[in-house]
């Protein structure tokens, strides 16, 4: 009756623009997150980081675990953990002074990341407003 074979995994392989806006923000600014989440993080951000970059080298989708991975720097970069005493602060995120000169650099790349999130539909706005 059917001769063909149907192929229900087709529609997975596309990957929507927002994923792939947001893997080449990734990309782009690799080396300036790992540097903001070591400095705001310490060993916990390296870890971070670095999980985040092995997912976004595999094909496909991202993955659940990757988008909490991906919230989890945005929270580190917005300063979420600043006054949250469960956080164990092992970054320098204490001894930095507001006019450091880092601090614009670090705002630029929390708001390019907010973005490329928002574009990838991870971040959404009910979920702001909830968070």
């Amino acid at each position: 009756m059917f001769h063909t074979k149907f192929n229900r995994c087709a529609e997975c392989r596309i990957t929507p623009p927002g994923e792939l806006a947001l893997r080449a923000f990734f990309s782009g600014h690799d080396e300036a997150l790992g540097h903001a989440a070591v400095l705001l993080a310490g060993r916990r951000g390296v870890r971070l980081v670095n999980d985040i970059r092995d997912a976004l080298d595999q094909p496909g989708r991202i993955t659940r675990r990757v988008q909490r991975l991906l919230l989890e720097l945005r929270r580190i970069l917005f300063l979420d953990h600043a006054h949250d005493d469960n956080w164990d602060d092992t970054g320098s995120i204490a001894m930095m002074e507001p006019d450091d000169p880092i601090v614009p650099e670090i705002c630029l790349l929390a708001d390019g990341l907010d973005e490329a999130l928002h574009a990838a539909g991870i971040v959404r706005a009910a979920d702001e407003r909830a968070a």
